[in-house]
């Protein structure tokens, strides 16, 4: 049981990027990032990337775009695109700015061009938390082809929010005594208290005299923080119990461990399609 992991240091959240690209899914994750860079006191990284495989399809000469409200039919072209994507990366940039100014947080902008996996990936190396919009530009909920790449790639900390989420005090940690449940505590712990809210905690667990073991080594260790904590107790380990755990603390932000139960028996995608808050994932 990985239980004694330092509480009272965690690892502090420095700097934090945000993945662009005008979308109203990528401009509430910016909110959500300027807001936790004033909080924490971090520097905020904004990345818009040009996909690659879009340009390419774009080359072909049976490539045709379809508008999103009048469902016309028009050719497009590399230049096409190339414009169109500029015109978004200048929207993106302009509205960085505009937050981070509001907020006086430090901030920086760039442009790349390679598949949004690596190329996010490359910019999150030397950042301690990946915010993204849940879907783009897709107008379902389900998470899009960049947050999957996200999150196979194995970042240390990924909040995916979707378009008019807003980021509540409250947070929702799930606990199953891991080592890397410990790092989802140490940063739901500091989250909370750089927000001011309270601590609920899910002991993961499918005996209750486990989960009532496990309660009692969490909350000696939460107690010096003087932070207020609920405990719940998780004993099945499929979504759906999370799904409903998660619906019965309205307003939180769900932190969970990367290799948690409740994330392995349906792709992550279809996971985070479940939870109707935002979602902050933890290797």
């Amino acid at each position: 049981m990985g239980s004694s992991a330092p509480l009272t240091a965690p690892d502090r959240i420095r700097r934090i990027l945000v993945a662009l690209d005008a979308s109203p899914h990528s401009l509430s994750a910016l909110q959500a990032a300027v807001e936790l860079a004033a909080d924490l006191s971090a520097e905020l990284v904004g990345v818009f990337v040009e996909d690659v495989n879009l340009v390419r399809m774009a080359a072909l000469p049976v490539t045709r775009e379809i508008g999103q409200t009048s469902a016309r039919i028009r050719d497009i072209d590399e230049r096409t695109l190339t414009r169109q994507l500029r015109g978004l990366a200048l929207r993106a940039e302009r509205a960085l700015a505009r937050e981070a100014g509001r907020m006086q947080v430090r901030w920086s902008f760039t442009v790349s061009r390679g598949t949004v996996g690596s190329e996010l990936w490359g910019a999150a190396a030397e950042t301690d938390l990946v915010v993204m919009g849940r879907a783009g530009w897709s107008p379902s909920r389900k998470a899009g082809s960049s947050v999957e790449a996200v999150l196979a790639s194995g970042m240390r900390r990924t909040l995916v929010i979707e378009a008019g989420a807003r980021l509540q005090p409250s947070l929702l940690v799930v606990y199953d005594g891991s080592e890397m449940a410990d790092r989802a505590l140490q940063t739901a712990l500091m989250l909370t208290k750089s927000k001011g809210g309270y601590l609920a905690v899910a002991i993961a667990r499918p005996d209750p005299e486990q989960a009532q073991r496990l309660q009692r080594v969490v909350a000696e260790q939460l107690q010096p923080h003087g932070l207020e904590v609920r405990y719940r107790w998780l004993l099945s380990s499929d979504a759906q119990s999370l799904a409903e755990l998660v619906a019965s603390e309205p307003g939180s932000v769900l932190v969970v461990p990367a290799e948690a139960p409740q994330l392995q028996e349906r792709s992550l995608p279809e996971v985070l399609e479940a939870f109707n808050c935002p979602v902050l994932i933890v290797r």
